[in-house]
């Protein structure tokens, strides 16, 4: 299976080197590593694996906090393979139909942003939705999701365990929203490249792309929440 594990690593030689032989000793393959971030001395990877068996997970994760420079930010199912190009393959997808451009979206980016769903609805919207609410989705969201009060531009915000990034769909009133249960949180480079997806989607389906004119009534968001714009 593939993996994403995020992790914050002392940013100096040899740091790596102790991950990599822990993955190696659980019968990891290391596909791709990204830098995501420096700061304080620390550097936050982003490392794909794939683990043969899926069983040792559980140990890989143990071996991991247990180094004392090593601390993890999250582990996740991965659905992108390195060296595709998902953003690319979407757009063009967008291209040929521009009319279901949302469904596109939201169908992708479980995929590409290691999120559990996906959904497009009217900027604005809060609150447990209707099915009539939710203008497009990926075939595993809820059928009733529950949104937190969401800002109108790319950012990410947490309620609980519920980590969620969002992006307007260039001038359409629409946003995509992308749920993560669990840890890592969005990262501001992952908001940037769903902000990017959208924007360039927007521009390429133009007046074709089909929304739902009505926009139901927001309502508040019942839990609280924390907010971290994508510059942030």
């Amino acid at each position: 299976m593939l993996l994403r594990l995020r992790i914050w690593v002392a940013d100096r030689p040899g740091a790596l080197g102790q991950v990599t032989r822990e993955l190696g000793a659980c019968g990891a393959d290391i596909v791709q590593v990204s830098v995501l971030s420096r700061e304080r001395g620390r550097a936050l990877d982003e490392i794909t694996l794939f683990l043969p068996e899926p069983e040792q997970q559980g140990r890989l994760e143990r071996s991991l906090r247990a180094l004392g420079s090593v601390a993890v930010e999250g582990i996740r199912p991965s659905g992108e393979v390195p060296g595709a190009f998902p953003d690319l393959d979407l757009l063009g997808r967008v291209a040929a139909d521009p009319r279901a451009a949302l469904n596109i979206l939201a169908d992708a980016m479980p995929r590409i942003l290691a999120a559990d769903w996906a959904i497009a609805v009217h900027a604005g919207t809060a609150g447990p939705l209707p099915e009539s609410a939710v203008l497009a989705r990926s075939w595993d969201a809820p059928r009733e999701p529950v949104l937190p009060e969401l800002p109108r531009r790319a950012a990410t915000v947490s309620v609980g365990p519920a980590r969620y990034a969002c992006a307007p769909v260039g001038e359409t009133g629409v946003l995509v929203v992308a749920c993560r249960i669990g840890d890592p949180a969005f990262h501001r480079f992952e908001v940037m490249r769903l902000a990017r997806i959208t924007e360039v989607a927007a521009a390429i389906a133009g007046s074709r792309l089909s929304v739902r004119a009505a926009a139901p009534a927001p309502a508040p968001a019942s839990a609280a929440q924390t907010q971290s714009p994508a510059s942030s």
